[in-house]
């Protein structure tokens, strides 16, 4: 996966209609702004999550979409653990996901991987407020 900074133009795969296997975009007019592509070379902002957000993620994030043909591992994970970190990937000790999933904001939507519900909850990325703000409304 590749690393983009929070609320800047998706870029990472052509918007295209009706994928094989994949649910369609709801919004397929709307700008669509990256959110949560964190690497374990860039910085990215901590804290604590508002009230309800992982539930609301959890729930987003049923409907997926540009679904891939392999896995991405955390990179965080495997820098955390240090070394060769091949036998943590043999164990599934390492957060794995392999698709996106979309928030419809503001006049917006907000492209994010799946593994963004893991970096919340074990890396504490504490993704904008307005991402949080659409996220909580449930807008789906």
């Amino acid at each position: 996966m590749t690393y983009f900074a929070d609320l800047t133009p998706y870029t990472y795969f052509e918007r295209q209609e009706d994928e094989p296997g994949v649910a369609d975009e709801p919004w397929p007019d709307l700008p669509l702004l990256n959110v949560g592509w964190l690497d374990a070379a860039h910085p990215f902002p901590t804290g604590a999550p508002p009230d309800g957000l992982m539930p609301a993620l959890t729930d987003l994030a049923k409907t997926r979409v540009r679904q891939t043909r392999g896995y991405h591992f955390c990179e965080i994970c495997i820098r955390d653990i240090g070394g060769d970190a091949r036998e943590a990937i043999r164990q599934s000790a390492i957060a794995r996901e392999s698709a996106e999933f979309q928030v419809q904001g503001d006049g917006v939507v907000y492209a994010a991987p799946q593994l963004l519900l893991h970096y919340v909850a074990a890396h504490e990325y504490l993704p904008p407020a307005e991402f949080c703000r659409a996220a909580l409304a449930g807008t789906i």
